[in-house]
């Protein structure tokens, strides 16, 4: 079980990273629709100047960077995928290390430690309690001070590596222990939307899955699967009380084509995307 735990913290980022890079492969004139509408609307909404964070940054799939790269004197990529380093250094070029700053890390800042407690919580019989009493860490990009955040289709994905570790150091779950991984999820999200919202930037950008759509083509009813977890959809809406909206958008991304992946169901999923600037009164001047 430790090792098992271990294994994940050492790969489970890098093993997503290298499946998204499969399906892309198989799945691109499929995906490129939502790819070219996220890289279109960060392109219409940054504001250009000063430090600009990526969080979950990836291979650079869904972001323009070398458009980016001349509006920025610091563009710091955070991904806790170290894998992605080639693609960042690829694409960058000279500006690698100069203007764009490669941060590996979890963005949650909260997984390693969580995990770390899981072989204890499991061999006590107790992870349905554990996991009730986690609380949130900041990550490293809250910290810091930057002009412009970007949160790029990360916010479904967060839980999922949360989950999967649970379950490979638990097996199987009762019904009770489920519930508390499910608000467990929820937590880690609503902490992420939270920060994007207060941290001291002057405008960020969310972008992320709402909705999860698994369809067969020869039945006319979907299954609709809430991508965000207890009040996570909450969090979102409640950054209209501190930021100024400058735009949205919303399209939908087919995920995994039905016969593509599986023969038996396709999954698309519905995408949000919300600019918001800090209002006057909490505005700074650029930090570099």
């Amino acid at each position: 079980m430790i090792n098992s735990i271990f294994r994940w913290l050492n790969w489970d980022f890098i093993h997503m990273g290298k499946g998204i890079e499969a399906r892309y492969a198989r799945c691109s004139s499929y995906w490129e629709p939502h790819l070219e509408c996220t890289r279109q609307f960060i392109s219409e909404h940054v504001q250009p100047g000063g430090r600009l964070a990526i969080l979950g940054a990836g291979r650079l799939l869904d972001v323009d960077l070398r458009k980016l790269i001349p509006q920025f004197c610091e563009i710091h990529l955070f991904d806790a995928d170290r894998s992605v380093v080639r693609a960042w250094r690829k694409t960058s070029g000279i500006a690698f290390r100069d203007t764009v700053v490669p941060r590996i890390g979890d963005i949650t800042g909260s997984l390693n430690a969580w995990s770390s407690g899981l072989p204890s919580a499991v061999r006590r019989r107790e992870l349905a309690d554990y996991l009730r009493s986690l609380v949130p860490s900041r990550g490293a990009w809250e910290v810091e001070r930057f002009d412009g955040v970007v949160s790029l289709n990360l916010v479904g994905q967060i839980p999922l590596y949360w989950r999967d570790r649970v379950l490979a150091a638990a097996g199987r779950i009762s019904h009770d222990e489920e519930q508390a991984i499910v608000a467990s999820m929820a937590r880690l999200q609503s902490a992420h939307l939270k920060a994007l919202r207060e941290h001291a930037c002057s405008w960020s950008i969310l972008i992320t899955d709402t909705e999860y759509y698994t369809y067969h083509v020869d039945r006319p009813e979907w299954e609709v699967e809430p991508a965000l977890y207890g009040g996570a959809r909450d969090e979102m809406l409640s950054s209209a009380r501190r930021m100024d909206k400058l735009g949205s958008g919303c399209w939908l991304w087919h995920l995994m084509p039905q016969f593509v992946e599986s023969e038996q169901e396709g999954v698309i999923h519905r995408v949000e995307a919300t600019a918001w600037r800090a209002r006057a009164d909490a505005l700074e001047g650029p930090t570099c």
